[in-house]
């Protein structure tokens, strides 16, 4: 008998395969705004994951069983009424990030602002950027990916990166889950 853990974990495990593989077909055939929207899929997935992790048991076991059954997250409050977990309360809890998981929120961020800029076929969206984002975008990159990359970077520099971004959220997606 396949426990909620891990029917949840092959959930999850396969929306990220699904995510990957139609990652690299558009990477493929240089569909660069769909592959960064499907990267903010996982980066959501990350920071939801993480929130399932700081929950107490009772909570993550609940969180779990939405997620299998398609219904939204929610708690019990004090007077015993559901209260869902909506973006605002997950944003309120990557305030107590830090490190790695700090750092891939804050570019998860910086990249969800980009992916909304569809016009990069005849404009770089990175420089239209604010400041504060590309500086995020950035430093996630120069630290955990390539030392040596442009600080005036572009659109052009930030494409060949996208492949080893999409892997390294799929590696620490996995080791969060072996975390549930």
């Amino acid at each position: 008998m396949i426990t909620q853990t891990d029917e949840y974990k092959k959930l999850i495990n396969h929306r990220l395969e699904e995510n990957i593989k139609s990652f690299k077909l558009l990477f493929g055939i240089q569909h660069y705004g769909n592959c960064i929207s499907i990267m903010c899929q996982e980066l959501d997935q990350i920071v939801r994951l993480l929130f399932l992790i700081n929950s107490t048991l009772v909570e993550r076991k609940q969180f779990m069983e939405s997620s299998i059954n398609s219904h939204k997250w929610f708690i019990m409050n004090r007077d015993n009424k559901r209260e869902f977990i909506t973006d605002e309360v997950l944003e309120k809890f990557t305030k107590t990030l830090t490190g790695w998981d700090k750092s891939i929120y804050e570019f998860g961020f910086a990249f969800k602002n980009l992916s909304s800029n569809f016009n990069y076929g005849s404009k770089d969206p990175i420089k239209s950027m604010n400041e504060e984002d590309r500086k995020k975008l950035y430093n996630y990159i120069s630290e955990y990916h390539i030392k040596k990359f442009p600080n005036d970077f572009s659109l052009s520099d930030l494409i060949p990166v996208l492949p080893l971004i999409i892997e390294k959220i799929s590696i620490n997606l996995k080791s969060y889950m072996e975390r549930i």
